[in-house]
């Protein structure tokens, strides 16, 4: 077996901790999470991975098929618009919204997105609580 001082130690964990760092920046580690204008601009490049879209569901373009639990709508940022296909179960829509942020998780598949999670968030709701707990 063979013994190494602390200073050969030193050099070869920080030559090791070099050469990950280096990787990690040539391989070009990015964040997964999109706007809806920069996922559809890279969409080719994409394609196959999982990745995180952020944008408001365009008010009207919901529909829930409850039978196989299926939500399809359009999303949008202002700048592009996607369609997205999410499956699982159904998100808390109130039939009256105005606004809704929309965080899907997913695939893109062909020119719609595949969503197998999605996180919702509806301003108005939250706004009427507000109001009400001040009454």
């Amino acid at each position: 077996m063979v013994q190494m001082n602390k200073k050969e130690r030193f050099i070869i964990g920080s030559s090791i901790i070099l050469v990950l760092l280096v990787y990690m920046g040539l391989s070009g580690v990015t964040s997964n999470q999109y706007d809806v204008s920069d996922a559809v601009a890279s969409q080719d490049e994409l394609a196959g991975k999982v990745i995180i879209v952020n944008g408001s569901m365009v008010i009207g373009t919901d529909k829930w098929d409850g039978i196989n639990r299926v939500l399809t709508f359009k999303m949008t940022d202002g700048k592009e618009t996607i369609d997205v296909i999410y499956t699982g179960d159904k998100p808390d829509i109130p039939p009256d919204y105005e606004e809704i942020q929309v965080i899907a998780t997913g695939k893109f598949n062909n020119n719609s997105f595949e969503a197998f999670k999605l996180l919702t968030k509806c301003p108005s709701k939250y706004e009427g609580n507000i109001s009400e707990a001040a009454k």
